[in-house]
């Protein structure tokens, strides 16, 4: 078979899976298809060749060599972090082998919609912006801009400050693309939520300096912006995700508001969603539910992650778990540690 023939079976395979909410965050699950598949390809023609990808993002993944490569990256780190900021709530960021990633809960404009489009906007950018510092792309670099703001003499700017103008340019550019083909209100909350999440990292950029003098006098202290950690950022939007608006369509103006006149209007950095979310207590794949029941719960714990929460009030069965863990640990110059295998039973708590 010639290099198009198996570019076009790559591409019909893809095309099996594709749904209606097909998305770029498809690269974050698929990548390893696509580099064993299209490896011979150059980066234009692999950006072209992907199916779920809308035409402004293929020429925008062919601004560098390595940007499909920094794409796929922001979209794994936006799926594993939503998966580890909600791992203990009932409805706990659960992923499908599918171009829309995250299933039918998709089809509710919940809170949940808004934090998964929030948190894979985020990492795009992310990605980019570390690529940008590292090198990696042709098409930026270190923050060009940085040395105009003013220190007033507390400091000089010095090393690579990360250009997150870039980053949250191109990805605006990149992830807001499919949702300015309509005018409507789910569209309008994606974009929002898209803003909010890239607004998350320049909102928690952090200065890092260095000092430099005689017997660490620090007479001459460089510093260097960056970004905070991609956990913190989740963290963060978790926090935004609990805060989140409910709004609603102003016809008028084409534009989202409150739906209550006395509810404060969401700023730019909040989260916002349209309608309720469903418990996620039992299964149910249309609302993008798998349920509770097999979950691991904490007995002790008044929280969500409580077996009393988390369980939906249906009760809970405990097992006893033997583990195997290092004990009676000693230190033998030099150099090595030896320890004692102990075993252990430890109980586990699952929903009904």
């Amino acid at each position: 078979m010639t290099q198009l023939g198996i570019a076009g079976l790559v591409i019909t395979t893809l095309c099996i899976v594709q749904r209606v909410h097909a998305s770029w965050w498809y690269l974050g699950i698929a990548s390893s298809v696509l580099d064993n598949n299209l490896a011979y390809l150059d980066t234009p023609s692999k950006c072209t060749a992907i199916p779920f990808l809308e035409t402004r993002q293929k020429e925008l993944c062919q601004m560098s060599d390595n940007m499909l490569d920094v794409l796929s990256e922001g979209a794994s780190m936006g799926i594993d972090e939503c998966k580890f900021q909600f791992k203990d709530r009932r409805w706990n960021c659960n992923t499908f082998n599918t171009t829309d990633v995250f299933g039918n809960v998709l089809s509710i404009n919940s809170r949940e919609k808004s934090y998964i489009y929030a948190v894979n906007a985020a990492g795009a950018m992310y990605a980019v912006t570390k690529a940008c510092a590292k090198g990696k792309l042709t098409s930026c670099g270190c923050d060009p801009n940085i040395k105009r703001e003013k220190t007033d003499g507390t400091f000089e700017w010095g090393g690579c400050s990360h250009n997150v103008r870039f980053g949250e340019r191109f990805t605006k550019d990149f992830v807001d693309t499919k949702e300015f083909m309509k005018a409507e209100a789910p569209s309008l909350m994606n974009l929002w939520n898209n803003k909010a999440g890239r607004k998350g990292i320049t909102k928690n950029l952090k200065l890092l300096c260095k000092c430099h003098g005689v017997s660490g006098s620090c007479s001459m202290k460089i510093c260097w912006r960056t970004m905070d950690s991609f956990r913190s950022i989740g963290l963060y939007l978790k926090g935004r995700f609990d805060g989140a608006s409910k709004v609603k369509l102003n016809k008028k103006k084409n534009r989202l508001r409150p739906v209550e006149k006395t509810q404060k209007k969401p700023t730019k950095l909040d989260l916002v969603y349209l309608e309720e979310s469903p418990d996620y207590c039992e299964y149910n794949p249309d609302l993008g539910a798998i349920g509770t029941s097999g979950r691991l719960c904490n007995k002790t714990s008044p929280g969500l992650d409580g077996c009393q929460l988390m369980c939906c009030g249906r009760g809970y069965y405990t097992t006893i778990k033997e583990i195997q863990e290092d004990c009676d640990c000693k230190f033998y110059w030099c150099c090595r540690v030896e320890c004692k295998k102990c075993k252990r039973n430890v109980e586990e708590h699952y929903c009904n």
